[in-house]
């Protein structure tokens, strides 16, 4: 994308912002669909495994090739890195063109609205006047929201894996203190990092991970992928996009959006419970929108919504075929 002068929620212009982006398939006249990728994700949905145990790529692979419901030798899958995402779009880690130096800290706030705005600049670059669908998972699924209620003509259908129009409480206060708690440890982030994506991951594998492994195993898989995280992701960008999630509430806006919607959920998932979902799920049908939910019974948990999406095929491709 060209660099743009993007104007932030909370004041002030960014400028010069830049959005990473993957293709899979060839465009014709309607057949753009949008992938949002979640928290700690790349926009390289289909990129192969590395050497890491920290995988930010490649988790697209149950919904994106052929067969699956993002079949790209039928669709034209555009896959954008997140604003404030370190790999690739304007984060804590592009260079400030003024000083020459990383953003660091110093980038300003941004929230899912400019994410939503970053990722609609994108499209009028790419001249994309109208995505035959949205689909977002976690915190992308919160950002397709909230760019289908901004720009309503943008989109056919919107399509969210584990998200609703908030988090609930107790991690929106959690993920909120994220970069005050970094700070309180100047001297050694990379600890904190590290704590704080280990208690992530224990949110979005959830409980099954525990209960299929021994003990002993699993909590030591689970450690070393938080160190590995540690070593890889940039802090300052994390706690950016955590607190871009916290503040994230949909409630006024859903009401604004216009295309269908197919919420699916994990029954086991702490960051979208069912019961949140299902609020959405209401609230979009309250306000007349053609709302659709469909959940996968446990033992499902946050990041079996992209291991087991097989389990999803049925509901995604009957629901995309009918906007196609």
């Amino acid at each position: 994308m060209s660099p743009v002068a993007l104007p932030l929620e909370e004041g002030g212009l960014l400028g010069g912002a830049q959005v990473a982006w993957c293709t899979y398939g060839e465009r014709s006249d309607d057949n753009v669909v949008v992938l949002l990728h979640d928290l700690t994700q790349s926009h390289q949905a289909l990129a192969p495994p590395s050497d890491g145990l920290f995988q930010p790529a490649g988790w697209g692979a149950e919904l994106v090739g052929e067969g699956r419901p993002l079949d790209p030798s039928t669709l034209h899958v555009v896959a954008p890195n997140l604003l404030g995402s370190p790999f690739g779009s304007t984060s804590p880690v592009s260079v400030d063109p003024h000083s020459k130096r990383p953003y660091g800290a110093a980038l300003p706030t941004v929230t899912v609205l400019d994410m939503a705005r970053a990722v609609a600049a994108l499209l009028r670059d790419m001249k994309v006047t109208r995505a035959r669908a949205l689909v977002g998972v976690g915190l992308g699924g919160v950002v397709a929201l909230r760019l289908a209620a901004l720009f309503p003509e943008l989109t056919a259908s919107v399509v969210v894996l584990g998200a609703a129009r908030t988090l609930p409480e107790s991690l929106r206060e959690r993920f909120g203190l994220t970069r005050h708690a970094l700070r309180m440890d100047a001297d050694s982030p990379q600890r904190t990092l590290r704590k704080q994506y280990l208690e992530y991951l224990r949110l979005v594998q959830g409980p099954g991970v525990m209960a299929s492994e021994p003990p002993d195993a699993a909590g030591l898989a689970q450690e070393a992928e938080a160190r590995a995280f540690a070593d890889t992701f940039d802090a300052n960008a994390w706690a950016l996009l955590c607190t871009a999630y916290a503040g994230a509430d949909l409630s006024e806006y859903l009401a604004e959006v216009r295309a269908p919607v197919l919420l699916a959920a994990a029954a086991n998932d702490a960051l979208a419970p069912p019961s949140r979902v299902r609020d959405t799920y209401h609230q979009l049908s309250a306000a007349g929108i053609r709302a659709h939910y469909h959940e996968l019974p446990e033992p499902c948990a946050h990041r079996d919504l992209l291991s087991e999406a097989r389990r999803l095929h049925g509901p995604l491709r009957d629901f995309l075929r009918r906007r196609g």
